[in-house]
């Protein structure tokens, strides 16, 4: 165990210092952070599909679609993203029932799409983009690690275990308690929004967080495959790292249109972090 939590450490710290260097400069290069995320997010996904047999068309549509979806995020027109990714999955879901094959590839397309676009989005607005960014790493961080250590520390009952058999609830619990509060307190430190509104926020995110780990472990248990790839040490593929980040990205955004109107996020999605930290 000394090994694994020493290599997952240095993995992370060297991971989140370049990511949060990245969403402190903004612009262009989150944007182009986003996209790699979101090319990778895609790659190993239908690599994993692929062990199910792929064909080549359908991976064709699939990196046109991603491909697509980057160049409107780059132009900053995100609204056409949404349509784009959709299509992509369709189009994609329709070449997979010709050949009498699942749809897990579609899936993936909006998986990857939606991710890139919100990821984005969150981060437009200036000060409370970067803001924003800040308390969604803090959540998903402090529910990662409070998980795995309370999981491990105290053990006791399953949490999915047909899913994911080393989850607990013990962790489950520590994370959701160690997100709200790393939420809170990042967001105080930027004199955002009412307390319980901010505590409301990091728990739905908290939550999204680990759905999402478990999404992923459920899919990977569907291909049996242990993790989806191997690009960082302790922790596997890209997907292994952000699948709590996805999740609660699709939350945060989802909850800023409903916040905000999609009249204020229609356009580049300035507003979101505005209308979810407050002024």
């Amino acid at each position: 165990m000394g090994n694994e939590v020493l290599v997952r450490t240095i993995s992370a710290i060297v991971l989140g210092v370049a990511v949060l260097v990245v969403t402190w400069l903004g612009g262009l290069a989150f944007k182009l952070l986003s996209i790699v995320i979101m090319a990778l997010v895609f790659h190993e996904w239908f690599r994993i599909v692929r062990t199910r047999t792929l064909s080549r068309p359908v991976w064709f549509v699939g990196a046109l679609t991603m491909a697509a979806v980057a160049a409107v995020v780059l132009a900053g027109w995100p609204v056409l993203a949404w349509p784009l990714a959709v299509a992509g999955a369709a189009l994609a879901a329709l070449l997979r029932r010709l050949e009498g094959q699942d749809l897990w590839p579609s899936v993936g397309l909006v998986y990857a799409g939606f991710f890139g676009v919100a990821f984005v989005a969150l981060r437009d607005g200036a000060d409370r983009g970067f803001a924003m960014m800040i308390v969604l790493f803090a959540v998903i961080w402090c529910t990662d690690i409070l998980a795995f250590f309370g999981g491990r520390t105290i053990g006791g009952p399953r949490l999915a275990p047909t899913i994911s058999p080393k989850k607990t609830w013990s962790g489950f619990i520590a994370g959701l308690v160690g997100g709200t509060i790393g939420g809170i307190i990042a967001a105080t430190l930027f004199g955002s929004g009412p307390i319980l509104w901010i505590a409301f926020l990091s728990i739905v995110l908290s939550l999204a967080g680990q759905l999402g780990d478990l999404f992923e472990s459920a899919f990977k248990r569907r291909f049996d495959v242990k993790d989806s790839g191997n690009i960082i040490p302790g922790h596997g593929g890209v997907l292994d790292r952000v699948d709590s980040l996805i999740f609660a990205s699709f939350a945060a955004y989802l909850i800023g249109l409903a916040v905000s109107g999609a009249d204020r996020v229609s356009g580049n999605g300035n507003g979101i972090a505005y209308q979810l930290l407050g002024p």
